[in-house]
């Protein structure tokens, strides 16, 4: 003890010896050195660390997903590959021939691909009546930073399904996924996706996309629509009498084409 307690009474004693007691036994306890953790800079730097990571993850979170092929809707038609040679569809010697001048991004020549041609392939090209010429007239694309025009790019893409044999392939999945005008729907990426929904090889899509001579083609094609007086898309040229606009409905457009049949 430090003092004399001898003096004190007993009860008082004891009560300071069991506080001098807890006293010591509290004080290696105290003296020990504090844990590097607690420590301001490392705390501040474990925060720091944390704070990083949930940033990093939401940068991840938010980044967009690459289009693809499972983000698209599969065309139903069968094009009936033995009649297609790039662009044209049906035998050479068919009555009647029909030019297609249209604009992927065109909703009414979607609605004629979607609704009216694949009864004429199945009714009139696969007998051999009828035989389909496709021509671009892309007029409704506007040049995004003056580089990219999205009904350019979507038949130059065709063009280059064209050089593999599936023009007709790409033709349906264009078509098929169509979604505004000018909005991205045929982005680089997204008719990327398109050509591998349409069995392009694409190594040689990707090259073929990148010379330019595609595009310039379809340039070329779409002034000489204009040069022939052809300013609305589609324009239907049935043994070289012209129809503007898709067909009401199949009905009506199959007299049409019997009627050419018959001349």
């Amino acid at each position: 003890m430090s003092r004399d307690t001898r003096a004190l009474p007993r009860q008082d004693r004891r009560r300071l010896e069991l506080e001098q007691r807890r006293e010591q036994r509290r004080r290696p306890r105290d003296d020990r050195p504090s844990s590097p953790l607690r420590s301001p800079i490392v705390l501040f730097t474990i925060g720091a660390l944390a704070i990083g990571a949930v940033v990093v993850g939401f940068a991840l979170l938010g980044q967009p997903r690459p289009p693809s092929v499972d983000d698209l809707i599969q065309p139903t038609e069968i094009v009936p590959a033995a009649l297609a040679d790039g662009r044209t569809l049906g035998v050479a010697d068919a009555p009647v021939t029909i030019e297609i001048w249209s604009d992927f991004q065109c909703p009414a020549c979607g609605d004629l691909a979607r609704r009216i041609e694949p009864p004429t392939v199945s009714t009139f090209v696969v007998p051999g009546t009828v035989r389909l010429v496709y021509h671009d007239a892309a007029f409704q694309g506007a040049r995004v930073g003056g580089n990219y025009d999205e009904s350019v790019e979507p038949a130059a893409a065709a063009r280059c399904a064209a050089d593999q044999g599936l023009f007709w392939q790409m033709h349906n999945w264009l078509f098929a996924n169509q979604s505004g005008e000018n909005e991205g729907a045929y982005n680089a990426g997204r008719l990327r996706a398109i050509a591998t929904g349409a069995g392009l090889d694409l190594a040689t899509y990707d090259t073929c996309m990148a010379t330019g001579d595609q595009q310039a083609a379809v340039g070329s094609e779409t002034s000489a629509a204009r040069a022939a007086s052809i300013n609305q898309t589609p324009t239907l040229i049935i043994n070289g009498v012209t129809y503007v606009g898709a067909p009401s409905n199949f009905a009506e457009f199959s007299l049409v084409i019997e009627q050419a049949a018959q001349q």
